[in-house]
This record gives C-alpha cells, sequence and structure tokens, in this order.
C-alpha cells in the first residue's frame, strides 16, 4: 500500500497515477489542506509551509509540516519529540528538489531531515507532488527517494498506514 500526494485536483492525472499501483492519491488544494478526492466527505488535514516551521510545530498548529526545503530549516531532536507528540508527519516532494534553485541545499536540507525523521521515528511522507504528467513518479521511485535521504522502506510504510488511519 503507498500513496501520493499531488498538488491540486486533476482527474485524469489522478487515475494515471492509479495505475502505476498507488493505492490511494490524495491532493492539496490552495488553501493547504490535504484530502481524498474519492471520499464523498472530505478529511482535511492542514499542512503548514510558512517560515516559522519550529514555531507550528511547538505548538502543533498542523497536521503536516512541509516545504522545509525552501526555508533552510533543519529539524533537530526536540523538534522530532514535539513532531511525535503532536501526531504531526512531515511532508517531502520530490517536486521541490527537482524544480529547486539551490539543487545542493536542497538535497542537503532532505538528507538531514530525513534521516533526522528516521532515527526518531518522526513519520514522513515521501511524495511526488505531481502537478502535471511527466511530474509523476512511480511508487518504487518514491519508496527510493525515501531511501536515499535516510528514511528506510519499513518506517516509510508505517507512515502511510498511520495517515491512512487518521482519515
Amino acid at each position: 500500500m503507498i500513496l501520493d500526494v499531488i498538488n491540486g485536483y486533476d482527474r485524469d492525472l489522478i487515475d494515471k497515477i492509479s495505475k502505476l499501483g498507488f493505492s490511494r492519491v490524495l491532493c492539496e488544494d490552495d488553501g493547504h489542506k490535504i484530502y481524498d478526492p474519492s471520499d464523498k466527505e472530505p478529511f482535511p488535514l492542514s499542512t503548514y509551509a510558512g517560515k516559522e516551521s519550529e514555531a507550528a510545530i511547538r505548538k502543533g498548529k498542523a497536521d503536516v509540516i512541509t516545504d522545509t526545503d525552501r526555508n533552510g530549516f533543519l529539524l533537530n531532536k526536540g523538534l522530532c519529540s514535539k513532531l511525535k507528540e503532536n501526531n504531526m508527519f512531515v511532508l517531502f516532494k520530490f517536486s521541490s528538489l527537482i524544480n529547486s534553485d539551490n539543487f545542493f541545499g536542497t538535497y542537503k536540507n532532505f538528507l538531514i531531515n530525513g534521516k533526522m525523521c528516521n532515527e526518531y521515528s518522526v513519520d514522513c511522507l515521501f511524495v511526488s507532488f505531481s502537478a502535471k504528467e511527466a511530474d509523476i513518479k512511480s511508487p518504487t521511485q518514491l519508496a527510493y527517494f525515501a531511501r536515499q535521504f535516510g528514511y528506510n522502506y519499513k518506517n516509510f510504510i508505517k507512515a502511510q498506514e498511520d495517515l491512512l488511519k487518521r482519515i
């Protein structure tokens, strides 16, 4: 069971992704909510992508912290503890790495944060965040994306299961 999160709602894109073997495809809307487009009653999970990621984590302001690569934000032991305590997820977007103006800085940030999350068992989602067909990644690519950044496969699957339990 592997899931992906895409940028916005596009039925054709969802169908193409589903054919690759994903069990669920979730969408993030402009209001920074993640939802399942197939559910009649949405379960929006709030996302935080601002510059004050540390404050958002400490206060438990969102369900999912994302775009840490844009702000050069690095996790530490205390923040990982708060993420677990507040039952929050960290979302790594493959598209952020590909579209980055500073590839090596983004790569370094993903590597440090991915390893910290793995070490402290913080739930992380590694997703394509596709907006168009050319950005689609397979389940194998996303699993390797997680592995590349220090997040093991067992935690990769566990994080997705934990997210689906909240739906």
